[in-house]
């Protein structure tokens, strides 16, 4: 009977893979610890009771010296187990055998001593049977439940035999026995229920972190830059194209948003105030990207923070570029075939009328101011063919001491009133950039040093400074001289097209220098040194950082 039992059971209510997980065998320890909490509370309980003289009525009301003796010896072990389950020895699996055989004896033994059945002890048993269906592997539960009603059904017949208890008592263990059984039984139900749900919680714990890398995989390698901003404006998430963009080499979440960028903190700040509905773009210094951000926020009222995402614009903005250069190059040429035949026609009068004999002396200075001003504009006129024409740009690696060495001797040559100094801070003074477009931004920057950077007596000292930017992670070069520098109402418009402090330039010299910059993924700006004049600096482009 029992043998079909077990194996009915074993079919019906145990998972058919034993090893599966489930949360008894997570933590083995920690029910084991409750159980002795119990066994201590109870244990504690009768004890203080029947030595007390509280219960003495029914607890060793047949044998008290049995029963004290049952007492003692079980308030003992209890504190035995508990030290054991604190060295964890012996195993685990021999501490509960052991633990609840000697639960299920000495509480027989008590309720020998208390009168049997009629003493409610028994009832304790049933916790004993519950736990150890709970604690144990496999059907072994069962076997605590049939030990429990054997030694129950032991303990009353040996008390019929001695004292003869009336024959209703029989009824009453056999209701017991079934009680053991039906609590096993149905701790086997919920056990299996248990490992069903564990094993269902470390499937979907194991889909949440397969989908979990799968979305840190996406985020990290799509091409729009993604941060997520906390209620407090820290930065928690930010991945690898944002860190591009942005120009950053390393940053440690959480991160305050303005130390991150101070731009993307003043649209973020216009956003949430609702000045600006729609932010207007951002470059970070050094950085090739023109970032269009989009703010979107996370939870209600944006409680869970918000969802930044950069929108790289740049192949926007350079299709456009190509565009407006085509349009000028078509204008450029018109003009220039419409002009340059008059315009020539008007130098070479104006040449002719100056050598005239008869010419007197006011009339040659207006003669003079025809050749120059015809000069300028004949300037203009191939400056901006020459903006109109977007040559291909070629970076290469270019070692910028050996390099710069080789512009300033050839500088020299040209302007021997100027004096170059080179300074070199960094041990890999190594930029990628097309060598004839960086040879003719120097060029310009350098001459516009010797036309306006000199001192009161007429020197003029240019200083070529080449550093390593840590924040952003590139290199750097300054263009730096020691003149009055650049009025403060100046320095936004100093790039524009036809922007020009002198009456002689076209005002196309820095616009030239800063779009070369832009065709090789650099930028170029005015910065402030309070020991010098005008410093312009090249923030070249990390190549792991640009692209194509």
């Amino acid at each position: 009977m029992f043998t079909k039992l077990s194996e009915f059971i074993k079919e019906k209510w145990l998972p058919p893979d034993e090893r599966a997980l489930n949360l008894l065998e997570v933590r083995p320890w920690y029910p084991v610890r409750l159980l002795a909490l119990y066994r201590l509370f109870i244990a504690v309980l009768l004890s203080s009771f029947f030595f007390s003289g509280v219960g003495r009525a029914t607890l060793g009301s047949t044998d008290p010296v049995l029963f004290a003796n049952s007492a003692i010896v079980y308030l003992l072990l209890t504190i035995l187990w508990f030290a054991l389950i604190r060295l964890r020895w012996p195993s685990y699996t021999q501490q509960v055998y052991f633990q609840i055989s000697s639960d299920i004896a000495l509480i027989v033994l008590m309720m020998h001593a208390s009168g049997g059945l009629s003493s409610g002890l028994a009832m304790l048993l049933v916790i004993n049977v519950a736990g150890a269906t709970l604690l144990v592997s496999g059907i072994a539960g069962l076997m605590f439940a049939a030990i429990s009603t054997l030694l129950v059904m032991f303990e009353q017949f040996y008390t019929h035999i001695t004292t003869g208890p009336p024959p209703s008592s029989y009824p009453q263990v056999g209701a017991m026995g079934a009680a053991f059984f039906g609590v096993s039984l149905l701790m086997l139900i919920l056990k299996r229920r248990v490992q069903e749900s564990e094993r269902l919680v470390e499937q979907r714990e194991i889909d949440i972190e397969n989908l979990a890398q799968l979305n840190e995989q996406i985020i990290q390698h799509i091409q729009s830059g993604v941060i997520v901003v906390d209620a407090d404006l820290q930065v928690r998430l930010i991945n690898r194209s944002a860190k591009m963009q942005l120009g950053i080499s390393e940053i440690q979440p959480p991160t305050p948003l303005d130390e991150l960028s101070t731009e993307l903190a003043s649209r973020f700040g216009l956003w949430q105030s609702g000045a600006q509905e729609t932010p207007s773009r951002i470059r970070s210094p050094g950085s090739p990207f023109e970032l269009q951000p989009h703010f979107t926020p996370l939870g209600k009222e944006g409680q869970a923070g918000t969802l930044v995402v950069l929108e790289d614009t740049t192949p926007y903005s350079r299709e456009f570029q190509n565009i407006k250069l085509a349009s000028l190059g078509r204008l450029t040429a018109s003009i220039a075939h419409e002009i340059r035949n008059p315009l020539s026609a008007i130098q070479h009068a104006a040449q002719l009328l100056s050598e005239s004999q008869t010419l007197e002396q006011h009339d040659q200075r207006l003669t003079q101011i025809i050749a120059q001003q015809t000069h300028r504009v004949n300037t203009i006129i191939e400056t901006v063919l020459q903006l109109s024409i977007k040559e291909k740009t070629t970076p290469v690696q270019i070692n910028l001491q050996n390099w710069i060495q080789e512009f300033t001797t050839e500088f020299l040559n040209q302007y021997d009133n100027c004096e170059i100094k080179t300074r070199i801070n960094t041990s890999e003074a190594i930029a990628y950039f097309d060598p004839t477009q960086l040879q003719q931004i120097l060029w310009n920057l350098c001459t516009n040093s010797v036309k306006y950077g000199y001192h009161a007596d007429g020197r003029v000292n240019v200083e070529l400074i080449v550093g390593h930017d840590k924040k952003l992670g590139n290199i750097f070069l300054d263009i730096a001289d020691f003149g009055v520098g650049i009025a403060d109402n100046m320095r936004d418009n100093v790039f524009e097209p036809f922007y020009s402090s002198g009456s002689t330039s076209p005002g196309l010299g820095l616009y030239i220098v800063r779009e070369l910059c832009e065709f090789n993924h650099a930028q170029i700006r005015y910065i402030d040194k309070p020991e010098y004049g005008a410093v312009f600096r090249i923030q070249f482009s990390n190549p792991l950082k640009s692209h194509e």
